[in-house]
């Protein structure tokens, strides 16, 4: 029996003569709670396990192997009944009266019915649409521009490839037009019921606000996620009007001052292949512009394989080794040999390593991806930061071995990814060489790493402001406009024909990913930069406004602080607030922009005195390309 559980009985047993005394009552509350939990927690790590090793097997064997396709079906079934079955006990036990906080932190963790709650011909309809959108999203085929009889294109490859190659303005406007019509009109009317029966899921779980809902795994409520992300997108303006003047000025510069007018927002479709060529991983120089386009950026790929870094094996190892010399706990060396095995599909957009969990089994597997390129290099980093963390908190209840926080464990990644992409470290690695640390290649380095991070928060702001302003009927549904002046606010950015409310333009993805959380992308996005501050701030790699010590050149290898703090949260899985397990990291509970900001500082600084050389104008006037 723990000990705070006889302490609280013999408390007890002292005060029992007392009159109106409610001990004894607690206490069974607690030792009956107690019994209950140990079976959730044995009942579902043995769930999960299936469900996983079905996973697990698809991974290995390919997506073809219908046997863990059904496996996995068939566990992901078994945990919602078993869920569903402890529901009423579970809320039984929440109304408790309970002075046990691991209890009471249990019992918050038990996975809830969710959209379960729903009558069953509603639930089967919300399965219907949102499997609809998803299949409009995955399988809309476009007619092509040349030929409009032709009209087997998928938007990825086929019209990805075309607009990244294409001059015709009149040709990319097409693809924008047609894919929204294919795509955005077409899922309109299972969105609507969407929409309807989220909010009918909200009110049944007991949540008057579908936002609240919403966040209820963030542990806060939507006024206060919404004021924190009302601050960063304040605190991010000054620099991304700044980047946003100078990729304008580069966009008259192509396609001229009619149609990239001076002073009013871009044209989305224009600034999204810019934008886009960024996030394409190896020489950029041909692909897109950069501001010292003479400095060709360093082919990571062709530089590993130069290097001798030709497999995976070698790849983890050299991970291995950073993580041990960040104080992170050394992998056992039978690690590789015993748990890591090569993913099947080796789809070259979507080969990824990926650390396998089991729960009470001690146990982690691993998939790698057997090719050598940029980005699973970088990667590496960031699924051998979950094996950390998957073993940091082995020892847990099935209840805790979870992250505090929706994308937690994929932040801690990314830092140590952003840490290893360190100018200073990858020159060490002999991956890069000294011009690489120089200040043509480091703007140019920082514009790209700027394009993938500066301008998508502004997206996922858009993403999620939309869809809980239409959740929480702040927002009609049916304003297409209103769409339009959320992202011409925040992303400077207009349609390129006039639209009215008659038009859907809701981005598809958004209508395919019902569930997925722009807000938590946000969140890991600042993380990842504020812990980078803060470690390289505590060994002393940077100072800021010495440009010796700058945070985009930290270098953290052997600063075992690093790895010995970051150990202590990962310990800690969920079984306290993300805002304990921060403080732990951090010595705050505050999450600040001031990391990033810091980051791109000598970016933005270049932003600012080219904008005044190039005379580039500053923010936008209002656009009037949508009338409803």
């Amino acid at each position: 029996m723990p000990r705070s559980l006889l302490h609280l009985l013999r408390l007890c047993l002292l005060i029992s003569l007392l009159p109106n005394s409610h001990c004894s009552s607690i206490a069974e509350n607690e030792a009956e709670v107690m019994k209950f939990l140990d079976e959730v927690n044995h009942r579902l790590a043995i769930l999960y396990n299936k469900e996983v090793l079905a996973n697990w097997q698809n991974e290995i064997q390919g997506p073809n192997d219908l046997i863990a396709l059904l496996q996995s079906e068939i566990a992901t079934k078994e945990i919602m009944r078993y869920i569903q079955s402890i529901a009423v006990k579970v809320k039984k036990y929440k109304r408790l009266t309970l002075d046990n906080q691991d209890l009471k932190r249990q019992l918050s963790l038990i996975p809830e019915v969710g959209y379960e709650v729903l009558p069953p011909e509603d639930l089967e309809l919300l399965y219907a649409v949102t499997a609809n959108m998803s299949e409009i999203y995955r399988h809309s085929k476009l007619c092509s521009y040349e030929d409009r009889e032709k009209c087997d294109l998928m938007l990825i490859p086929d019209v990805q490839r075309i607009l990244h190659s294409t001059e015709s303005v009149e040709e990319i406007e097409y693809y924008w037009l047609e894919w929204r019509r294919k795509t955005g009109l077409a899922a309109r009317e299972d969105f609507h019921k969407f929409v309807e029966l989220y909010r009918k899921t909200a009110k049944l779980n007991g949540f008057n606000k579908p936002s609240d809902f919403w966040y209820k795994d963030l542990e806060e409520s939507s006024d206060s996620m919404s004021k924190i992300l009302e601050k960063f997108m304040r605190e991010l303006k000054p620099f991304f009007e700044q980047f946003h003047g100078y990729i304008r000025g580069q966009l008259r510069r192509k396609y001229g001052s009619e149609l990239i007018q001076p002073h009013k927002p871009y044209p989305q479709h224009l600034a999204e292949i810019f934008i886009g060529n960024a996030f394409r991983y190896g020489d950029t120089s041909g692909l897109m512009h950069l501001p010292f386009n003479q400095m060709a950026m360093p082919n990571i790929t062709e530089n590993l394989l130069r290097r001798g870094m030709t497999n995976t094996q070698v790849n983890f190892w050299n991970a291995k080794e950073f993580f041990r010399s960040l104080g992170m706990p050394q992998l056992e060396d039978k690690f590789w040999s015993e748990s890591c095995q090569p993913k099947a599909d080796l789809d070259d957009d979507h080969c990824w390593h990926k650390a396998w969990k089991f729960y009470g089994l001690y146990h982690v597997n691993f998939s790698y991806c057997p090719l050598t390129t940029e980005e699973t290099f970088f990667n590496m980093f960031e699924a051998l930061s979950d094996v950390y963390y998957y073993k940091s908190y082995e020892n847990l209840v099935t209840l805790y071995q979870e992250e505090p926080l929706p994308n937690f464990s994929d932040t801690l990644g990314k830092f140590f990814s952003l840490a290893a992409s360190s100018p200073r470290y990858l020159k060490k690695m002999k991956v890069v060489g000294e011009e690489y640390t120089g200040n043509e290649a480091r703007i140019n380095r920082l514009y790209i790493q700027g394009l993938r991070t500066i301008f998508l928060i502004p997206v996922f702001y858009i993403l999620e402001r939309y869809r809980l302003d239409v959740l929480d009927k702040s927002m009609n549904i049916n304003d297409n406009c209103a769409y339009w002046r959320l992202t011409e606010d925040y992303t400077g950015a207009e349609p390129p024909v006039v639209r009215t409310n008659e038009d859907f333009d809701a981005p598809a993805k958004l209508l395919m990913e019902v569930d997925d959380q722009y807000t938590t992308q946000i969140l890991s996005i600042v993380l990842q930069y504020q812990l980078l501050e803060h470690f390289c701030s505590a060994t002393k790699q940077y100072k800021q406004g010495d440009p010796n010590k700058a945070l985009d050149l930290c270098d953290l290898t052997g600063q075992r602080i690093v790895g010995e703090k970051i150990s202590q949260a990962m310990a800690l899985g969920s079984s306290v607030p993300f805002k304990q397990v921060l403080k732990t990291i951090l010595d705050t509970d505050e999450l600040s922009l001031s990391g990033l900001l810091e980051y791109y500082r000598p970016l933005y600084d270049w932003l600012v005195e080219q904008n005044r050389l190039e005379s580039n104008e500053i923010g936008w006037e209002k656009s009037e390309k949508c009338q409803p």
